[in-house]
């Protein structure tokens, strides 16, 4: 009989061999875009092709944290944030510094002159672990992945509320089974996604993104614990530049009617209106995609 991990590996093989290996873009997966007959880095570690053999250790290992940015002609917003917050999980899951200038040299390799408009993924993960002592300084290797990325549909979405609370919820790490199994479980009851609240009914995050409201007056973003977003952060610096008004408070599930509006947030969708929360419905109004445009907009622009 095979064995699990056999089958995990012989997989991964023919997907490296047909260049279809699946590429996370707000839970869907996409085959690398113009793969020929010629074969095709389908990612690269520490600036090489990815081999079989280091792909492998990413499959089977599943420890470690990432961050993605929408990269178009070689520049992107906001990649301070990024580069701070992959520098941080390193330092707190592995022990280990991790310099902006590695993550730059990589990014770079990986896009390799590509100015077109893509998702780029950097995996951080263990270049060798001793399972036996976790808590010692940890090696590290970048996986960096590119997929293509379509202009933002803004395609209105429907949500559950569900109880979730995400393990070390400040970290973008790769244990993302409970996030998946909730949005299917939304989607089992006839909405498009899940919109998580904790123990104390205060609304947090959704499965693969961040939730924000408008009370018709001012935007009010959640405070309970929840990952800090690449775009909330774009979203919340552009409001701070603009004058736009908004504060940040607890926002029980209880509350949820008393808003007018209410959008998610996350890299690849910049934001996407929410049109309801379990029985509830909601307006967006043209206006507020006027002003969450000229917010995400107001940031710099900055070349990789």
């Amino acid at each position: 009989m095979t064995s699990y991990p056999q089958a995990r590996r012989a997989l991964l093989g023919s997907a490296l061999a047909a260049g279809t290996l699946p590429l996370q873009s707000f839970g869907q997966t996409q085959p690398i875009a113009g793969h020929t007959s010629a074969p095709r880095a389908i990612g690269w570690i520490d600036g090489s092709p990815a081999t079989a053999e280091q792909l492998r250790s990413v499959a089977l290992v599943n420890y470690g944290h990432f961050s993605t940015l929408q990269v178009q002609g070689q520049s992107v917003r906001g990649l301070d944030f990024q580069i701070a917050r992959l520098q941080r999980s390193t330092r707190e899951l592995f022990n280990e510094e991790l310099p902006a200038e590695r993550i730059i040299r990589n990014l770079r390799s990986a896009l390799d002159g590509n100015t077109g408009r893509v998702l780029a993924r950097v995996n951080v993960f263990p270049a060798s672990l001793d399972w036996m002592n976790l808590s010692k300084r940890t090696p590290v290797a970048l996986l960096v992945t590119q997929s293509p990325l379509a202009l933002p549909a803004h395609r209105p979405q429907r949500v559950k509320t569900l109880f979730h609370e995400r393990v070390q919820p400040h970290v973008k790490h790769v244990g993302t089974y409970g996030l998946f199994q909730a949005r299917r479980e939304a989607q089992r009851l006839g909405f498009d996604d899940a919109l998580f609240f904790d123990r104390a009914a205060s609304i947090s995050e959704g499965s693969t993104w961040n939730v924000a409201f408008h009370d018709g007056e001012r935007f009010v973003l959640p405070t309970a614990a929840a990952l800090p977003g690449g775009a909330i952060h774009l979203l919340r610096n552009g409001m701070r530049k603009l004058g736009i008004q908004f504060i940040e408070a607890d926002v029980k599930v209880a509350e949820v009617p008393r808003f007018r509006s209410a959008f998610l947030t996350n890299i690849p969708a910049v934001y996407q209106p929410i049109t309801q929360i379990d029985g509830h419905r909601f307006e967006f109004p043209e206006d507020l995609h006027t002003t969450l445009e000229a917010c995400y907009a107001a940031n710099p622009i900055e070349t990789i």
